[in-house]
């Protein structure tokens, strides 16, 4: 055991298990559509050939569900909540050491479609928050799963996402009136309330910055131009850039109300455990980037300074 209460011990004999209830999961039905495969190619079975396929295949598809449900979830759950709650958790609170960590947990759908900032769609999932405190700035940051279904004529069903990747929120004592949004090329599903059909009263509007390579890379929109302006200084600009080039995925920020929301579409889901390998420098270093993603962005965008507060 570490000195952060860690038992590696348990944590490995928990992903073996896990691994082991895993390949039995698809290995035991495949053996047993092969083994029938083999009989009907080598006895009389073969009249009855469709017959026996169809009910192997469906008896393996029976035997993935059931097998799935008694052993395979269970165990993937409890290693991947001793996985987070000791070996992620253990990792953040080096660097923030006031860190709560609620793998389970996530930000409601209502708070994401209240900032006005994204396309919400009709599926919506959460989880991994952690909120904590680095240097001075309040933060809460959790994963976010935004996606469209929709249903053709025929009854074909296709999925659109709109987003993948982590949600960041970070607190200011300052209320924000620019209601600015900052989106970088490529960064889709943005909800830009530009239309005719939004309410004047909401409607954000376009505007270029004076910094040439700053406009390249993003569109901004704002309510308050005068506010947006003195929101976005030479350093904060420079400070985006940077962090978009350094970023694992196209990133949008808002500055609404009191709180600075920053969206970055990783397009996966982090914070997960192996399961096919013990963990290794490669997990510690994406634990890494979940705790740099934070630090990095109250650190590029000097968020702790006076404009903020």
């Amino acid at each position: 055991m570490n000195s952060n209460g860690m038992d590696m011990n348990t944590l490995e004999s928990m992903r073996k298990k896990v691994m082991i209830l895993s390949i039995c999961e698809w290995a035991i039905p495949l053996a047993l559509v092969v083994f029938v495969l083999i009989r009907i190619a080598t006895s009389k079975f073969s009249d009855f050939a469709p017959f026996l396929l169809f009910f192997s295949i469906f008896g393996s598809i029976v035997f993935v569900a059931i097998f799935h449900l008694l052993f395979v979830s269970k165990s993937l759950k409890a290693y991947r909540n001793y996985y987070k709650t000791t070996y992620v958790y253990s990792r953040v609170q080096q660097v923030i050491p006031d860190a709560v960590y609620q793998p389970e947990y996530g930000f409601p759908r209502e708070l994401i479609s209240q900032t006005g900032l994204m396309m919400m769609g009709n599926i919506y999932k959460s989880e991994d928050y952690i909120r904590g405190t680095y240097n001075n700035v309040a933060f809460e940051r959790s994963d976010i799963l935004i996606q469209e279904e929709t249903q053709d004529s025929e009854g074909h069903t296709s999925t659109t996402t709109y987003l993948r990747g982590r949600w960041m929120i970070f607190e200011s004592n300052k209320n924000f009136e620019a209601d600015l949004q900052i989106i970088q090329s490529g960064f889709g599903y943005a909800r830009k309330r530009t239309g005719i059909f939004t309410k004047k009263a909401e409607r954000r509007h376009a505007f270029k910055t004076e910094d040439a390579q700053f406009n390249k890379m993003f569109k901004c929109l704002c309510q308050n131009e005068v506010e947006a302006f003195y929101l976005l200084t030479p350093g904060v600009m420079q400070g985006l850039m940077t962090l978009a080039s350094q970023s694992d995925g196209k990133i949008m920020v808002g500055f609404v109300d009191n709180q600075l929301h920053v969206a970055i579409n990783s397009r996966k889901d982090h914070l997960e455990p192996p399961i096919y390998h013990s963990p290794n420098d490669s997990d510690i270093m994406e634990i890494q980037k979940e705790i740099d993603a934070v630090t990095s962005f109250v650190k590029g965008m000097n968020l702790d300074r006076q404009i903020y507060k």
